[in-house]
């Protein structure tokens, strides 16, 4: 249970290293407000979008070259190894991966991993295994599992359970209802290294010319 000092300081920059074990319980009114925290914008951005409808079930993996806004359900994988992005509106049972692109549940990941390029954005249910984003990790619904990126933000209305590893940034809302590990990731963590200074190089004995001699 987090104590009043701790959830003040519900905000943690990269200061330092070492893990923490964080819960957090809305009855803490005696702490201020947080200003709202604003949501990546990720999700299907182009015109050229393949939507799959709700009421459609689809079994067998897909791979999309473009963004793609799924409202049915799918059991198997979706990947792109472009810049694509996906949303997810029904229930998807697979792993989600676009190399350069965002994901965004607002509907339920079932017993999968998320893998993307940039960001990730999670106002629904996630209940599979990890995410990974090179970007930020928005969360504002329900998550049980790992969430590693640079930086990441836990929501308000965010209830889970799980592991959070950053690199630069992370921040927890007051009213969430989350039990997790946090760590700084390892890459952060590395000291720089100061080059030794060259010493002098060894000097022979000046020699004297012998003149008159």
């Amino acid at each position: 249970m987090f104590t009043k000092k701790s959830l003040y300081e519900e905000q943690i920059k990269t200061t330092g290293s070492g893990t923490k074990q964080h819960e957090i319980n809305e009855a803490a009114k005696d702490v201020p407000q947080e200003v709202p925290v604003k949501s990546p914008g990720v999700g299907p951005r182009s015109a050229n979008v393949n939507k799959i409808l709700k009421g459609s079930k689809l079994i067998g993996d897909i791979n999309i070259t473009c963004d793609l806004e799924l409202s049915g359900d799918v059991e198997g994988n979706i990947t792109s190894m472009q810049d694509s992005n996906i949303l997810i509106k029904g229930i998807c049972k697979g792993n989600i991966e676009t190399k350069e692109g965002s994901v965004d549940i607002e509907g339920e990941l079932r017993s999968g991993n998320i893998t993307a390029g940039k960001d990730v954005k999670i106002t629904g249910k996630f209940n599979g295994g990890e995410v990974t984003a090179a970007g930020k990790i928005f969360v504002n619904g329900e998550f049980k599992g790992k969430l590693e990126g640079n930086d990441i933000e836990i929501g308000a209305n965010s209830k889970g359970k799980g592991e959070i590893l950053y690199k630069e940034y992370i921040s927890i809302s007051r009213g969430a209802k989350v039990d997790v590990q946090i760590s700084q990731s390892k890459e952060a963590l590395k000291e720089v290294k100061i080059p030794p200074k060259k010493k002098a190089a060894d000097k022979g004995p000046v020699k004297q010319s012998a003149e008159g001699k």
